[in-house]
């Protein structure tokens, strides 16, 4: 396969620019960490004079009629979210969802993702599980995640802007501005919206990435978001409202500003839950000196809006589950599992965090059911407990993560340390509500017992910058907790040392002590532990092992498998292997699986995606052909086109006639200019290593390439004298080469590299190709294979596919990146068949992160190759 026939479409240019090399994921935890420090630190001051007494005296003497309130209000904002889902339905083509779906699936998505954040992961994963069952693909899922929280900023931008335009005092008193400029920046918003709606009825608009298409809404459909958008945030603010205390004197318009100040800032901060960030702001916003009532009303808010409603969500998620669990155990086919499956890991995970954030918090707070266990168990026995459970805690909040990714340890600790967590519960206070949420977390991993199957440590892998700010956070608010309320608490030194009945600060200490020492010691693992980003190489009984099925193998790919880049998979029956390579998590399969038998081909698709999701990776094979298809369907793989490859027919390859002409007189000029062609074969390929080099480094250094390996061969002396080289000379020196393999099964030769000087004859490359194809046509072999033409073949019209139009842009017009189109003209002048290649991959919203991947897979093998020990 020509080098330059044979590149992939590059996603980026060969160098990473430092915007490229930073990992947002890190940065965007890193701010959502530093912004709840920050609240954290200005409640902290804020708070100096509220006591815990206080705060339990507040909520312990509610007025039942507020509470209540609170409760419609909650209600009626849960059911205005029903109307997001059912315009956005209707706008993406899925309107045949009944109601009742419709509601049951607002309500569960949005309590978990207002309660956990990052929407499109949560609240998108719960919209993927229950619409699919009704039908709406993945595109439309993800279409109806963006229209609600599209519809969601809409009504908060339209009802801040009406607010501040009428009452911005609050406001203005908050961010230090005046009130003229506040009422302006209300009024900018109200226009701001009715030219959006302007716009939308004279020109519909509609969002394309790749292949995914989303029309937003129209005039109509838009002011009816926006009107449901309206009534969400007012009860939403009402239910905070009622619980306000009573010798506030602020107007509801300005205390909806507030509202919806502190909303933008809390997901914003992409701390989950707003925590810290929104009641920061709340806090400030409406009393400059905070006391006890206020900080009670809004525990209270967070407990009637935030925490019951999360708790019945995934209440009934359980329940929908079980159900759909025991009713697909009396099916044949798999659908059901199939779509069931895929949010057990999630949900474990999040029971099991919330589990272990409940222990790490009850540790924090004062015990105040000690009198009905302390005839009963002694001291130490109570003390131990609470240290423990705290303990506990900490590590389940760290192993959620591993449930996540199905690991199977992780699974069976997280079993263990909830059973525990819930007698320790006990034995420390008679905390039977932290007993029974740790019993119910534990019945929801038990019940997906069969969805942990991946093998490695508890703490294989390193945790996501998600999961880092999710412990973080959750260690952090318990400290924060445990300092406001023992505010009044003298420190010395002789409280850590101090054990007795009603000493709650001195376990407050120990146990935050304890579980900062349990993340530092795993902290330390995973940096010491961490896997380096390496390929290992092939052992020499695989590579031997490889050798000989590709001797007999019809599949002309399968000499890349001796690049020095790849590791291999074998069948079962031992008669075939997959050779790949990684980078990051995915896993890229060189072309079809290697095997003659369909048998083992579909054995090896099957093993390799196994392998992958095994050590969770994601599984893609590149330039697999039209031969196979069916396989990668059936496995469940997308596909998408490539390019195609140039196979010359040497039975009709001719030079006579009309046809021939223009390759004549190609070759007439050679001739004429002296140049001249040769075989080198591999035994002498050694002893002209140097001048074969000069030509590679100078064909390299006129494009501004690197060298590149994976899907193609690279300048390596191991690699080069396993085969012929075809060499051309202009006044003796060596100006061209190619290597080519032999298929003497499939009867076929196929060009590797092909490179040339910059000052070699004008028409060198074609003479060459021309001089390959006679040779193998007067060895008797059928085919020549010229290699891939990227992007070409690829369908030209308006309703062709969005990646088929995007790749036909960079066909026609890339040329600075790389000649797409040259490539295609030039194998074209041999008049060959083409024959399509293509990627098949997985999860359709992961494919440019796929390509990138694959890129760089490419860009770096031959460099990782000799490092590995093929030196030149």
């Amino acid at each position: 396969m020509a080098e330059k026939q044979n590149e992939a479409p590059q996603p980026t240019a060969p160098g990473r620019g430092l915007l490229e090399r930073i990992d947002w994921s890190v940065v965007g935890a890193i701010v959502a960490l530093a912004t709840f420090s920050y609240a954290a630190t200005i409640l902290y001051r804020n708070l100096e004079d509220i006591s815990w007494p206080q705060v339990r005296h507040t909520i312990a003497t509610f007025p039942i009629s507020h509470l209540l309130l609170a409760v419609f209000f909650t209600i009626l904002s849960y059911a205005a979210l029903v109307g997001y889902d059912f315009i956005a339905l209707r706008v993406v083509g899925a309107g045949r969802v009944p109601l009742r779906i419709t509601a049951i699936t607002s309500f569960i998505s949005h309590a978990v993702t207002f309660t956990f954040g990052f929407g499109v992961l949560t609240g998108g994963a719960v919209r993927l599980r229950l619409y699919r069952v009704w039908g709406v693909d993945t595109d439309r899922i993800l279409g109806i995640v963006m229209l609600c929280a599209l519809s969601f900023w809409t009504g908060l931008a339209t009802i801040a802007g009406i607010c501040l335009a009428l009452d911005p005092q609050l406001v203005a008193t908050l961010v230090h501005l005046s009130v003229p400029v506040c009422r302006l920046a209300g009024t900018g918003i109200l226009a701001v919206i009715v030219v959006w709606l302007i716009y939308v009825a004279i020109r519909p608009i509609r969002i394309e990435v790749g292949n995914w298409r989303l029309p937003l809404p129209g005039t109509g459909a838009t002011i009816a978001a926006i009107i449901v958008g309206m009534l969400d945030v007012a009860a939403a603010a009402s239910a905070l409202w009622v619980l306000l205390p009573p010798d506030l004197h602020i107007t509801m318009p300005g205390f909806f500003v507030v509202f919806a100040l502190a909303t933008v800032l809390g997901v914003v901060s992409h701390v989950p839950g707003g925590l810290g960030v929104f009641d920061a702001v709340i806090l400030l916003g409406i009393a400059p000196h905070p006391n006890g009532e206020l900080v009670g009303s809004l525990l209270l808010f967070r407990l009637i809006y935030y925490i019951a409603p999360v708790v019945v969500a995934l209440t009934m998620l359980l329940v929908h589950e079980m159900r759909s669990r025991k009713l697909s155990a009396h099916e044949d086919d798999s659908t059901s599992a199939t779509i069931i499956e895929p949010i057990i890991p999630p949900l474990a995970a999040i029971a099991t965090f919330s589990g272990g954030l409940i222990l790490v918090i009850s540790g924090t707070l004062p015990a105040h059911r000690l009198w009905l266990i302390r005839d009963f168990l002694p001291l130490p026995f109570v003390e131990a407990s609470h240290f423990i459970a705290s303990l506990v805690g900490t590590v389940l909040l760290l192993i959620a993560n591993g449930l996540a990714h199905r690991l199977r340890s992780a699974w069976q600790l997280a079993i263990i340390l909830l059973l525990s967590g819930s007698v320790f519960s006990i034995t420390k206070g008679f905390d039977f509500i932290e007993a029974l949420a740790c019993l119910a977390a534990a019945v929801i991993l038990y019940a997906g017992r069969r969805e942990f199957y991946r093998k490695g440590g508890v703490l294989a892998g390193s945790l996501s910058a998600s999961a880092v700010l999710a412990v973080l956070i959750a260690i952090g608010a318990s400290i924060l907790i445990g300092l406001a309320i023992y505010r009044g608490v003298p420190y010395d030194n002789s409280l850590w040392w101090e054990f007795a009945y009603h000493q709650d600060a001195s376990r407050f200490l120990r146990a935050t002590l304890g579980a900062s020492i349990i993340v530092m010691i795993i902290a330390a693992y995973q940096i010491l532990h961490r896997a380096p980003n390496i390929v290992h190489k092939a052992s020499a009984a695989e590579l031997q092992h490889a050798f000989e099925i590709a001797q007999t193998s019809s599949q002309v790919t399968a000499e890349l498998a001796f690049t020095g880049d790849k590791r291999f998979l074998f069948s079962q029956s031992g008669d075939g292997f997959v050779m790949f390579g990684v980078r990051g998590a995915t896993w890229v399969a060189m072309g079809d699986p290697i095997a003659e038998k369909s048998t083992d081909l579909i054995d090896l698709v099957w093993q390799f995606k196994e392998s992958a999701d095994a050590q969770r990776g994601t599984p893609v094979f590149y330039q697999v052909t039209a031969d196979h298809l069916p396989i990668y369907l059936d496995a469940g793989f997308s596909l998408i086109k490539l390019g195609e490859e140039a196979w010359v027919d040497l039975e009709a390859f001719t030079l006579d006639g009309k046809a021939g002409k223009r390759l004549r007189q190609t070759k007439t000029r050679a001739e004429r200019a002296n140049i001249e062609f040769e075989i080198l074969p591999a035994t002498l390929v050694p002893r002209f290593y140097q001048p074969l080099k000069r030509v590679s480094d100078a064909w390299l250094a006129q494009r501004g390439h690197r060298e590149k390996g994976f899907s193609l061969g690279f300048y390596n002396r191991e690699y080069l004298k396993r085969h012929d080289v075809a060499v051309l000379r202009h006044d003796n020196r060596i100006v061209a080469f190619a290597n080519f393999w032999r298929n003497s099964v499939a009867s076929a030769w196929t060009l590797d590299l092909m490179r040339q000087v910059p000052q070699s004859p004008e028409g060198a490359m074609e003479y060459l190709v021309l001089k390959l194809l006679e040779q193998a046509k007067s060895e008797g072999y059928r085919w020549l294979n010229l290699g891939m033409a990227p992007l070409s073949g690829l369908p030209d019209h308006r309703l062709a596919s969005r990646w088929a139009r995007v790749a036909g842009l960079f066909f026609r017009y890339g040329d600075r990146l790389y000649n797409f189109e040259g490539v295609r003209i030039f194998k074209s002048k041999f008049k060959p068949e083409w024959r399509t290649k293509y990627l098949a991959y997985e999860h359709g919203l992961r494919l440019p992160q796929t390509l990138f991947d694959i890129a760089s897979l490419i860009s770096a093998s031959a460099r990782r190759s000799s490092s590995n020990g093929h030196h030149e």
